[in-house]
Order: C-alpha cells, then sequence, then structure tokens
C-alpha cells in the first residue's frame, strides 16, 4: 500500500490520562488500518507528541470519531501550519548536512514509523527552494517501501 504524501498535520492528544490504554489502543489500531499516517520527533522513544499526517482534513474527523465511538475516548487535534512532507532519501547524514548550512530553517524535520527522515514545509516555494539548492537531500513525495533489514 503506497503511503501519499500528506498535506494536512496536527498534533493529537489525550486530554483524559484516565484513558490512556484505550487512547492508544485506538490509535495504535487506525494506524494499523491506515486511517492516518504517523509522524514524530527525531529520536522520539514513544513517549513524544505524536503527529498525524492526512490527505484531507476528513481523515482526521474519522480518527477523532471512531476514538470516541469505538474506543471511548476523547482526543484534542492541534493543527500545525504545514502543507507539505516530503521524505528525504539521503538518509539522516544529508539531512543533517543541509541543516548545519542552514537550509532547512523554518523546515520541520521529523522521523516516520520505521524512523527515516521527513521534512514538513509551509508551501511549495520552500519544498523547491531546498530540492534545487541542496541535491545531496533528495525530496521525495512519497515514501519508499522499507527494506528488511529496517
Amino acid at each position: 500500500i503506497p503511503s501519499f504524501s500528506p498535506e494536512k498535520f496536527a498534533y493529537i492528544r489525550n486530554p483524559n490520562p484516565s484513558t490512556y490504554k484505550s487512547f492508544q489502543k485506538g490509535i495504535d489500531q487506525l494506524l494499523a488500518e491506515g486511517a492516518v499516517q504517523a509522524l514524530s520527533q527525531r529520536n522520539d522513544d514513544g513517549c513524544g507528541p505524536l503527529i498525524l499526517a492526512a490527505v484531507g482534513q476528513l481523515q482526521f474527523e474519522v480518527v477523532q470519531a471512531r476514538l470516541e465511538n469505538e474506543y471511548g475516548v476523547e482526543s484534542v487535534l492541534e493543527p500545525m501550519g504545514y502543507t507539505m512532507a516530503r521524505w528525504a532519501d539521503g538518509g539522516w547524514d544529508a539531512v543533517d548536512k543541509a541543516d548545519k548550512d542552514g537550509k532547512l530553517f523554518g523546515i520541520m524535520i521529523v522521523q516516520d514509523r520505521w524512523k527515516r527522515p521527513v521534512l514538513l514545509f509551509r508551501n511549495d516555494w520552500k519544498a523547491a527552494s531546498v530540492a534545487a539548492e541542496e541535491k545531496c537531500v533528495e525530496l521525495l513525495p512519497w515514501s519508499r517501501p522499507p527494506s528488511f533489514d529496517e
């Protein structure tokens, strides 16, 4: 199943700590079904904020409705101001080099579920600028299938 390039991003959180297990079970199930994609901060050990990535707003609404109706938990979405995700095919070394050179200013650097670098952009212009200036960071609008050794 291909992973389409999301255009909507939001942090999701559980406002009620007493329903943590049900919330986590629901999120895990919805992610396994592919309702949305999950992104996280680099080197997140699973305790950091979860970022949901979707092609459209309706996917977020479906996730929230299913969490409430099927798992009995509330959720809060905090929209983010990014409109495009690009996977950095050069890996973390290429991303680190571009970041050190100051080329990724204003870009959020996160990781997908296979811990591969994903860059979140606010507009097409910035993505095109990075693609043109940083040849070591090939930007892909989709994720490649993971290799078996990842």
